[in-house]
Parts: structure tokens; C-alpha cells; sequence
């Protein structure tokens, strides 16, 4: 992301997007943030300010008790239901 887009927002959003920095060798601005409703809307926010990509991340899940899959995660994709967290890329 632009340094002047960066210094242009919001401090929420400013603070927020410091949280949940990537590192520069990777292409996304933002990674590993949870994904709870208050963050869903941080991220809704920035969208209407910035062209964004999100990306969902998390694993399989399975049941506690019998230990069978009951979201089987394929390889390259986390469907948003069962995601545990996203990252964010600039369109």
C-alpha cells in the first residue's frame, strides 16, 4: 500500500492495519487477522477507501469427540464460513 494512502487514513484504521502487519517480502499488506465481525467491518471500511482482496485461511475442522472431518479443507482454498482468519491484498 502507498505510504500517502497509509498516512491518509483513518488513525482507527491506521492503528488497526499496525496490528496485523505483513512483512515487506510478501505481497499482502495485511495477514493472520482474525476473523470476527468487528474486523469484517474494519476490513469493509478500508474497501470502500482502497481496492482489496481478501483471502481466507484455516484448517480442516473436525468433530472433538468421533474425530472425523467435518470441514475438509481443500488445498488451495478456505471457504469464509469456515475460515479462522484473512489477509488482505491490494487489487
Amino acid at each position: 500500500m502507498d505510504k500517502l494512502v497509509k498516512f491518509c487514513l483513518p488513525i482507527e484504521m491506521q492503528n488497526w492495519l499496525k496490528q496485523y502487519r505483513a512483512p515487506d517480502c510478501e505481497r499482502s499488506f495485511a495477514k493472520n487477522i482474525p476473523n470476527s465481525w468487528y474486523d469484517q467491518q474494519m476490513a469493509k471500511k478500508l474497501g470502500k477507501i482502497i481496492q482489496i482482496r481478501k483471502k481466507y485461511r484455516g484448517g480442516s475442522i473436525y468433530n472433538q469427540t468421533t474425530q472425523e472431518k467435518i470441514y475438509r479443507r481443500p488445498t488451495a482454498f478456505c471457504h469464509m464460513k469456515w475460515a479462522d482468519r484473512f489477509s488482505l491484498y491490494e487489487k
